[in-house]
């Protein structure tokens, strides 16, 4: 199923790890561009602004307008302190 969207969505960074409490950090309304690609699926998400993130972050949930939720572990990201950014995470399809 591909996940392509380009718009406003919320984002939560969350750091799960096994014996300790998750730490999540919601990002709301923000404009992004996801693309999708590949079996096992891999998804892309580019955004303009800073994201605000929790210390180890592994998990990422992309909440869309029409009530689509697209989540998974992250496979890579950059997240400069300022400007733009990515993070690329698999989904469970």
């Amino acid at each position: 199923m591909p996940y392509n969207h380009q718009g406003p969505a919320s984002v939560i960074t969350a750091s799960r790890h096994l014996g300790t409490e998750a730490d999540e950090c919601l990002n709301e309304n923000l404009d992004i561009n996801m693309t999708s690609s590949g079996k096992p699926t891999i998804v892309r998400v580019d955004f303009n602004s800073p994201l605000k993130w929790p210390g180890n972050p592994n998990f990422v949930t992309v909440n869309l307008p029409d009530g689509t939720s697209v989540s998974g572990v992250i496979v890579a990201l950059e997240r400069p302190a300022e400007g733009p950014g990515w993070v690329t995470f698999t989904v469970d399809d």
